[in-house]
């Protein structure tokens, strides 16, 4: 076997990934606790840090060597290459806001892990039918956001203009303030509640819902499209990975001649 091969079955392997994944956990525990003063500068967590660098930069040369060119055929490749070169942008001195940028190496979980990688397919598949809903939910707003300035303008400061009342009706689309916003306009206008209690129907119950619904219809056609491998079918694929290793350990021990079989006639017994 090719030390390429190797390579691309070392990367490829369970306990390889389930290292990295580990590494990035223990990363992502490291940098929280850096956020503590006490451990700021403590010279064990800058080294743990290091460490973990020198690992993911190690890992990201082996999948290099393992897969050449096609490396970087791979969306997620390049994800995780260009969170990698980011961690080495030095962050010392003026660029000492850059410190900030090694948390995204937590956001390795997302290529490591197939679960997390397939719902943020789905939510990039999504993108099309959520920004359809967001501009119906725009609309909405706008037509709400100026029937509010001309209805309650006058009462109430929360909608004396466009500005106010789009920070308003944002905070009760989000179910926040409804006593705070409502109270002191229905002192007035009794009839303000059923008004508002028409605007909450519509931009929470049935648009952020229609959000709910277009991401989960994009995940389904994710999971029919990259089926997770049953145990059967995994432990079919593991017992092929090592008949293939056998094969060509066995191809490797024996001279090409013996490996296709000897092809020579046998010698002539005499009479």
């Amino acid at each position: 076997m090719k030390l390429r091969d190797r390579v691309r079955t070392l990367v490829e392997s369970r306990g390889f990934q389930g290292t990295i994944i580990a590494v990035i956990i223990l990363n992502a525990i490291l940098i929280g606790l850096q956020t503590y003063p006490s451990f700021e500068t403590s010279p064990l967590l800058l080294a743990f840090d290091a460490v973990i660098l020198s690992i993911f930069t190690a890992e990201i040369l082996l999948r290099l060597y393992a897969y050449g060119w096609r490396f970087f055929t791979g969306a997620w490749n390049w994800f995780d290459f260009l969170i990698v070169v980011v961690s080495f942008i030095p962050s010392g001195g003026s660029l000492q806001v850059l410190r900030v940028l090694r948390v995204l190496r937590v956001l390795r979980l997302l290529s490591s892990v197939p679960s997390l990688r397939k719902v943020v397919n789905a939510l990039i598949a999504s993108i099309p039918g959520i920004a359809s809903i967001g501009a119906l939910l725009v609309i909405i707003m706008y037509v709400f956001i100026v029937a509010c300035t001309m209805l309650f303008g006058p009462y109430s400061s929360d909608f004396r203009d466009l500005g106010a009342s789009t920070v308003s009706l944002f905070r009760l689309l989000l179910g926040d303030g409804w006593g705070q916003l409502i109270d002191p306009v229905q002192e007035q206008l009794p009839w303000a509640w059923t008004f508002m209690m028409l605007y909450g129907v519509i931009s929470t119950f049935v648009v952020l819902n229609l959000f709910i619904a277009v991401t989960t219809q994009a995940l389904q056609q994710q999971s029919q499209e990259e089926p997770e491998p049953s145990k059967v079918e995994q432990r079919v694929l593991d017992e092929l990975t090592l008949l293939r290793k056998e094969i060509a350990r066995t191809h490797s021990d024996f001279p090409e001649g013996d490996a296709e079989g000897n092809s020579e006639p046998a010698p002539a017994h005499d009479q």
